[in-house]
Formats: structure tokens, C-alpha cells, sequence
């Protein structure tokens, strides 16, 4: 498929954005087309900028088709490191993925000696962001003079994201991560200096050391809201249940494992970081046993068991009572349709103070655990209603923060 079938087709987070892909001689240059591709789907228009070792290990013909753009390969009258830095048409950022040692060196001392050093060096000039991905043998990783290089590019405003150490090697960044990072950094900032607490995924009580009861929740709705908040320039830490879902990064994760276990990190994180708000998206167990029996229960010597549960603590409620002014945002997984959201949200209001619910239908298979859509429907504190239709977890979890922003607003003003 082209660039122009595929734009958008994944998200609309770099939608009208360009971005100039520059691709350096390390032989992970073949994961240049990926990064291209995913960085188009979610909506950016991306110019190849090639150095000329680096096609020769890659065909500039595969940028263009994975692009739709023509590979810049050498600086010419038409002065294209001017065009993509100060004219109408300027790229919104400059992302050198794969950097060799070689090129990171270069920048450093100011040369501008091929199409991507000479590039970075205007982006440099004009302000535009500047993303290094490095990929290296540790040899020259730990080169005391490399490591100089990239002290003195972040503090040149440069970003550079850490190699995978592998096999003595220092490996591109996966491009998902690489994306992260770009969408994290062309986002606005407007939660700059404000703390979230999320929670997420569900948790485990044990029968005994071996058997427990769980839910079906994989974390992924917390996880999202998460990734979100961190994009938009927030302090986000998230206390999580067992989960195979990948963490963000720059998010302060803290893993738990029981209901017990997650109040009670709950309640110390918020009396510590006092945030804005709480975001309570984890599907805590409601029951545990009243009694854990050490080791394996033998199957072989009982024909049944009578396991007698009970009620584990109400983790927003225990915030409520120790930091009156928090913001809770409570998640409420309900098994039908529910006929009336805001009867339920007022019952919880009065439970635990909660500005805002998120309520879904957990009866549903094509929605909901383990599942990447989600249909919720949000009820705000001024009474608010707003049902979201079936949509990607992550886009519910855009229009529950910017649900919440907004009334966070109107109560402000």
C-alpha cells in the first residue's frame, strides 16, 4: 500500500506533521522503512535524508516507496536543509534513526559535512526538535569521547533515547518506542508540573500458595491512560496488577499483586505525591479469602473445599477519607447495560466523593478485558453524559482525560 493509503491508519496523533527521517550507515538502517511506515500511520508526513554510506546499505528506492517522498541524498542549489528549516514547508522535527558514533560526533563538534549533519545543524539554529537514536557496538558506546558527544547534544536541547544493550551491542530503540518518543515530543504540554496516579490491571488473592482468584482485566484501559497523561507533559505514576502489557516509559511504575497491596500503595503514593488526581482504572478483586493455606492444597485427598470470602477494602475510599481535595476518576465495570449511569454515579459520589465515573459493559466480547477496543459511557459531576461508541482503548483514553480536563476547568473558573 502507499504512504497516502496507510496515513492515519493506526491514529491521528502526528496528523499534519512532518518530519524528517534521517538515516545514518549502521547496518540497522533496514528498520528505517518500519519507523517510516509507523510514523505515517499515525498520520506524519515523512521526508527520507540519507547520508551516502547509508545507501549503500539500503536502497534509496525502498525510502521512497515507504515514504511517497524522494530521498534527500546530497545538498544541491536547491539548498534543502534551507527548505526543511525555515521555508513554508519546514519539517516539524529532525529524527536520525539509526545515528551512527561517527554522526553524534560530528553534530556535536558542528560539523555539517552530509545531508543529515548539515540538516541537524539548521534544525539546531531554528529550534526545531532534533530526536538521536543511537546504534553502536559497546566498544564505541563507552567511548569516553562518544559519551561527550551526547553530553554536549542534550544539553543543546537534544533528545537522545538510550540503545538496547544487546549481545555487546548498542541497539536501535524497537520503533514503537521510537514513536513514543516522537509523539511525546511534538505534543503540547499542557499538564507540565501536575501529578497523576493511575492504577490498572487486576489483582490476585490467593487460596494458597500456588491457586488464586483474579479477574480477566490485562491492564491495558490504566495503561493508556497512562501513556497519555505522560504525553501531555504530566508526572505519572502507575500502580499496577499483574500484567503482560508494556510499560511507558518515563512512567513511575509501581507493580502490586493483591487488593490489600494496591490500597495500600495507593493511599501512600497519593499522601506523598499529591496529585491532581486519581485515575482508579484497576480492576480490583472485590473478594479474597478470609484465610491463605500455606503450601498446595492436596486435590488428591479432598473431593471439594469450602473457600469462605470476604470483602476487601474500597482503595478509593480509603483516599478519599485521608486527602479530601484529590480529583478520583472511578472506573466501574458493570455485567448488562446499565439503565441509569447517573444514578450509579451519584451513589459513588456519595461513597467516595468521585468527580467523574467511567463506566463499561463488561457482559460484551468485543469490548472491554483483554480486548484493545473499549465503549465506555463518562458521567461528570455537573451531570454531564457522554457515551463514546466503540472505539481503540487509547482513544478512550484521550476523551477521558480531556473529559476530565474540561470539567476540571469549569470548576476552576
Amino acid at each position: 500500500m502507499s504512504s497516502i493509503d496507510i496515513r492515519g491508519s493506526w491514529g491521528d496523533e502526528l496528523k499534519g506533521r512532518r518530519i524528517a527521517l534521517c538515516i545514518t550507515s549502521s547496518v540497522s538502517c533496514y528498520r528505517a522503512p518500519d519507523i517510516a511506515r509507523l510514523l505515517i500511520r499515525h498520520g506524519a508526513d515523512v521526508i527520507p535524508v540519507m547520508t551516502r554510506n547509508a545507501a549503500r546499505l539500503i536502497s534509496p528506492e525502498i525510502m521512497r516507496w515507504a515514504t511517497g517522498n524522494d530521498p534527500i541524498l546530497e545538498i544541491t542549489g536547491r539548498i534543502e536543509h534551507v527548505a526543511l528549516t525555515e521555508s513554508e514547508g519546514k519539517v516539524d522535527l529532525v529524527l536520525i534513526a539509526p545515528a551512527t558514533a561517527n554522526t553524534i560526533a560530528k553534530i556535536a563538534s558542528g560539523i555539517a559535512d552530509s545531508p543529515v549533519t548539515l540538516l541537524a545543524s539548521c534544525a539546531l539554529g531554528a529550534g526545531i526538535p532534533i530526536i538521536i537514536v543511537p546504534a553502536a557496538h559497546d566498544t564505541m558506546l563507552f567511548n569516553p569521547l562518544f559519551t561527550r558527544s551526547v553530553r554536549m547534544l542534550r544539553d543543546a536541547g537534544i533528545k537522545v533515547v538510550e540503545p538496547v544493550m544487546e549481545e555487546r551491542k548498542a541497539k536501535l530503540r524497537p520503533p514503537e518506542e521510537i514513536l513514543e518518543v516522537v509523539i511525546e515530543t511534538l505534543m503540547p504540554k499542557p499538564l507540565q508540573g501536575r501529578r497523576f496516579i493511575v492504577t490498572a490491571g487486576p489483582t490476585r488473592e490467593n487460596i494458597d500458595d500456588v491457586r488464586f482468584i483474579t479477574n480477566a482485566s490485562s491492564g491495558k484501559m490504566g495503561i493508556e491512560i497512562a501513556r497519555y497523561l505522560k504525553r501531555l507533559g504530566a508526572e505519572v505514576t502507575l500502580i499496577h496488577g499483574p500484567t503482560g502489557e508494556k510499560i511507558p516509559r518515563g512512567v513511575n511504575a509501581i507493580s502490586i499483586t493483591s487488593a490489600d497491596e494496591m490500597a495500600s500503595k495507593l493511599l501512600e503514593e497519593t499522601q506523598r505525591n499529591r496529585p491532581d488526581a486519581v485515575f482508579a482504572a484497576a480492576a480490583i478483586t472485590d473478594y479474597k479469602p478470609s484465610e491463605r493455606t500455606p503450601g498446595k492444597i492436596d486435590s488428591r485427598s479432598q473431593e471439594s473445599i469450602t473457600i469462605r470470602l470476604v470483602r476487601t477494602s474500597k482503595a478509593i475510599q480509603l483516599v478519599r477519607e485521608a486527602i479530601p481535595e484529590v480529583d478520583i476518576i472511578a472506573f466501574r465495570a458493570v455485567y448488562g447495560p446499565l439503565e441509569d449511569p447517573l444514578a450509579e454515579f451519584r451513589r459513588l459520589q456519595s461513597e467516595a466523593g468521585v468527580m467523574m465515573i467511567v463506566i463499561n459493559d463488561i457482559s460484551r466480547e468485543d469490548v472491554g478485558f483483554g480486548s484493545d477496543l473499549n465503549e465506555v459511557t463518562i458521567v461528570t459531576q455537573s451531570l454531564k453524559i457522554l457515551k463514546t461508541g466503540t472505539r481503540p482503548k487509547k482513544e478512550i483514553a484521550r476523551i477521558v482525560v480531556d473529559t476530565y480536563l474540561e470539567e476540571k476547568a469549569k470548576v476552576s473558573a
